[in-house]
């Protein structure tokens, strides 16, 4: 269509055309037929005209049913660049939810597709402007709307999203959240009469009388489709029509449509429902339902301008007339047309969909063969539409069958669940449970009906209460369900009840020889030890997880189970097996392409790495930590407190502050209480690394006054105590700190947390000196460092060693001092922590700094030593490499040198410092 043929559209082009050129994306939207495509393909022309890459699909109802079947048209012309750019644990998924890959043996994440889209689209627009086109949103198929609406939260410039939505009269769209944002809806309004008469004039093959054509325009209420049909069908009548004949066409739609199908033969008719009940028509495909020659019939619906042919593939000139064919054949007729196609169909989940549709009686074989469709398109990382046929095989599932038919709504409850589709599995998992009759069907069904009202304390209880009841006498089933009522105590901050249902579920699940059921009972009992002082240490109960975990899959119970135990070795001090163990765990999480699962390990892995003295790997970890819980929407604060962590040891101070302020926010703004306390860790050890004590305690103190459930009772795990004493010492709450460095030293002895020692020795020595004795505050930490030995955190020493360095200057011990900052920086240097290392030079800087006594032209020896390099020419990186200062401490050396002088560059420096009198 050429830009002359959109009538009376210039507002809205002008409109859409900025919005596409500045910044998000165009939602047009309004009923069936008044312009929404003609529109839009004006809109694409002039983009691809602006060299704009565009990304196209037309999608249909008949393919809502199938997975990814838009996200197939909208990347067919890219896929070669999708597979270079795509990493293999991406690629895999993305080739097999498209068939282009068989389906692998294990299941893989639809997350997984969703980020490989992502990064497809991201890596395009570093090429160029790209312009995703999607006409009749409403009809892409749920699994294509997942990963559009994905993409559309997290996309930046560059990628914009022009879409149609039909809507009925005076409704407004549904699909804004599939468009990134800014998203421009703009409404189609039905022409003017003006507009109408034009149209006719210009789109038609013979002009109609005037008094015709204001009829036309009564009849179609400015829809221009329907007025451009009706013309039609008035030149093609074969007698005029006088102002007092009714118009060939009685009604607006469904008379105008029958109208025009009117014309075709009884087979072309045929082939017609055929292809409105096929996804994607082939002519091939149809020829073998049909079981005939059909060029005769395709030329007849080409010639009538009912569809178009482009290789092979069949397309309606209009979706409104695939859908009115589909809609006016009876039911026996499209019931016939399915049970044809599935004849000939061998692609599985269109195959079940057709045999399906071609009946609506229960059947054995049909549900088990649906099912088999379920597995196929949850293999292909689409639960979405594997919940959807889980529940059409429900359906198909005889009522005599009654438990196999909640086995398999279980089932679909559970696909719709991972897929997020909450409600649904919600109403599922009430069927199942409502038609259940044996416990084996119905306690599962119960426990995800429980899951879905967790929030809600009383129907949760009464939910397990029933599970409960439902599982007696069966000791497998009442392993699981003890695992979610322990869960459910330690979610109500009952841990002595979750510490007792998770022990009976360990010793049921021993007796069943449930393994996977063990694990997540160890596990949920190794929670409440972490979060009490329980007498007795998580070590053991999760080491036993760990060993079992090893023998399973790779599930979320084993993923789960082996994340803790790498953790567990980083809380004995043992740093190199955690790292092991983490890198390996993460790797193959990565190879299974589970992304949440990886979100999660990561979360582990920024924490052994940062403790490791590993800080450019924490960094790596933490932001691809962060970014993939942005990517995936999950506990987008939680990613942000990770960050923050990350840029505390490997990154900078400044991002760090930014990071846990924003995770602050997030988390309280949700009500994520698990991880406010670690926000607010975050922002306290922030403020002792930037000498803001006054900021570290107000955070350290909220902690403090939300009681034990605001952060593990295990020392090891988030070890943010010794900052917390070191603040309140630098605050001048001496009593108060000296509090807390004996309770936590207590605490970490009776778990045999040697790993926290050397940081409370450092808080303790800074108190010792504060009291006034840095001599015996030095000998203390001398002593802690010189025997931490292998059971310590690297970044510890390291700061021991500044520390050691601020008490000997206050001790008047300044080579003491020099050397413990040289030392402590050469540390940060090696551990990747620029921030730290900063902090250090900063010190060092400060020893050299002239007392008020001496005069202002006096040069420390320091400071002649970076005069003389100057003198001989020496680049401040040359001055630092010999001096082993950074380049930013002799930069800041150099400018209070210009500042005390009062010159501004070196060679006034210079000058003034040879002066006679100025030679220090």
């Amino acid at each position: 269509m050429t830009d002359d043929e959109l009538v009376g559209r210039t507002g809205l082009v002008e409109r859409a055309t900025k919005q596409l050129e500045t910044s998000g994306s165009v939602l047009l939207y309004g009923p069936t037929g008044i312009g929404k495509s003609a529109l839009a393909r004006a809109l694409v022309a002039d983009r691809c005209r602006k060299g704009c890459r565009i990304l196209s699909a037309a999608p249909s109802n008949s393919e809502a049913g199938l997975p990814y079947v838009t996200l197939l048209d909208l990347l067919s012309s890219q896929l070669e660049f999708a597979w270079q750019v795509l990493p293999d644990h991406l690629r895999q998924p993305l080739e097999v939810a498209l068939l282009k890959a068989s389906a692998p043996d294990t299941v893989r994440d639809e997350l997984a597709v969703r980020l490989a889209v992502l990064h497809v689209l991201r890596r395009l627009a570093t090429t160029g402007p790209v312009l995703i086109v999607v006409d009749d949103i409403q009809w892409v198929d749920p699994s294509s709307l997942e990963v559009l609406t994905f993409c559309a939260r997290r996309l930046s410039d560059g990628v914009h999203l022009l879409a149609t939505e039909q809507v009925a009269d005076g409704d407004l769209p549904m699909m804004a959240d599939a468009c990134p944002e800014p998203v421009l809806q703009l409404e189609v309004p039905p022409l003017t009469e003006p507009d109408v008469l034009g149209l006719l004039r210009q789109r038609l093959s013979s002009p109609l009388p005037v008094r015709t054509a204001r009829r036309i325009f009564a009849a179609s209420a400015g829809n221009p489709f329907m007025a451009l049909e009706l013309g039609r069908a008035v030149l093609r009548h074969p007698k005029s029509v006088s102002p007092n004949d009714p118009l060939p066409v009685s009604s607006r739609l469904k008379t105008l449509l029958g109208e025009r199908l009117a014309d075709t033969s009884a087979t072309t008719h045929e082939l017609l429902l055929h292809a409105a009940s096929s996804p994607r028509p082939t002519t091939t495909q149809l020829a073998r339902s049909l079981d005939r020659p059909i060029d005769a019939d395709l030329a007849e619906a080409e010639e009538l301008g009912l569809i178009d042919i482009s290789a092979e593939r069949l397309r309606f000139t209009h979706p409104l007339l695939r859908e009115f064919v589909y809609a006016e054949a009876t039911s026996a007729d499209r019931r016939r047309a399915h049970a044809k196609l599935a004849a000939v169909v061998d692609e599985p989940v269109e195959n079940a969909t057709h045999r399906a549709l071609a009946t609506q009686a229960a059947d054995v074989q049909l549900a088990a063969a649906i099912e088999e469709a379920a597995a196929v398109a949850a293999g292909r990382g689409a639960p979405g539409a594997a919940a959807t046929l889980w529940r059409l095989s429900a359906e198909r599932t005889p009522v005599t069958e009654a438990d196999e038919r909640a086995r398999r709504l279980t089932r679909a409850a559970d696909e719709a669940a991972a897929a997020g589709h909450v409600a649904e599995s919600a109403d599922m998992a009430q069927l199942a449970a409502q038609v259940a009759t044996k416990p084996e069907t119905r306690v599962p069904a119960l426990l995800l009906c429980a899951d879905a009202v967790w929030p809600e304390r009383d129907r949760r209880v009464e939910l397990l209460t029933e599970a409960f009841e439902a599982a007696a006498g069966d000791k497998a089933l009442e392993a699981r369900v003890r695992i979610e009522l322990s869960n459910s105590h330690y979610f109500d901050r009952n841990l002595d009840g979750a510490r007792e249902e998770a022990r009976i579920a360990e010793q049921l699940a021993r007796e069943v020889g449930d393994t996977e059921a063990l694990v997540d009972a160890l596990s949920a009992a190794s929670s409440v030890l972490i979060s009490r002082d329980a007498g007795e240490s998580a070590d053991a109960v999760l080491q036993q997880a760990a060993e079992l975990a090893k023998g399973l899959p790779l599930t979320r119970t084993a993923v789960n189970a082996r994340q803790m135990a790498a953790m567990q070795e980083l809380f004995r001090g043992r740093t190199a097996e955690a790292i092991t163990a983490i890198n390996a765990l993460a790797d193959e999480v990565r190879e299974h392409g589970a992304m949440r699962w990886l979100a999660s390990v990561l979360i582990s892995a920024t924490a052994i790495h940062e403790r490791s003295g590993r800080g450019a790997e924490a960094l790596a970890a933490g932001h691809e930590c962060y970014q993939l819980m942005q990517d995936i929407g999950d506990e987008s604060e939680v990613g942000l407190v990770v960050a923050s962590r990350a840029e505390w040891v490997g990154g900078s101070a400044a991002m760090a502050r930014q990071f846990a302020e924003a995770a602050l926010e997030g988390v309280r703004l949700v009500g994520n209480d698990e991880w406010t306390g670690p926000a607010l860790a975050a922002i306290g050890m922030i403020g002792v690394l930037t000498g803001d004590p006054q900021r570290a305690v107000e955070a350290f103190d909220a902690i403090a006054e939300s009681g034990e459930a605001a952060m593990p009772f295990d020392p090891a795990v988030i070890p943010w105590h010794a900052d917390y004493a070191e603040a309140l010492v630098a605050a001048g709450r001496l009593d108060d700190a000296a509090a807390l460095i004996a309770e936590i030293r207590a605490r970490a002895e009776s778990l045999d947390r040697v790993v926290v020692k050397l940081g409370l020795d450092r808080a303790e020595a800074l108190l010792i000196a504060k009291q006034g004795d840095p001599a015996a505050a030095l000998e203390l930490l001398e002593k802690s460092l010189g025997t931490a030995g292998d059971r310590v955190y690297p970044l510890d020493l390291a700061r021991g060693e500044l520390t050691r360095g601020r008490i000997a200057r206050q001790a008047r011990r300044r080579s003491v001092a020099r050397t413990a900052f040289l030392d402590a920086i050469e540390q940060f240097e090696s551990y990747g922590a620029p921030a730290w290392r900063e902090v250090a030079e900063t010190e060092l800087a400060r020893l050299d700094v002239p007392s008020r006594s001496r005069q202002p032209s006096e040069l420390t020896d320091n400071e002649q030593q970076i005069v003389s390099m100057v003198r001989d020419g020496s680049t401040n990186r040359e001055i630092a490499a010999a001096l082993y200062l950074s380049v930013k401490a002799v930069e800041s050396q150099l400018t209070r040198l210009y500042r005390r002088f009062g010159v501004a560059n070196r060679t006034q420096l210079l000058r003034m410092v040879e002066r006679p009198g100025n030679n220090g």
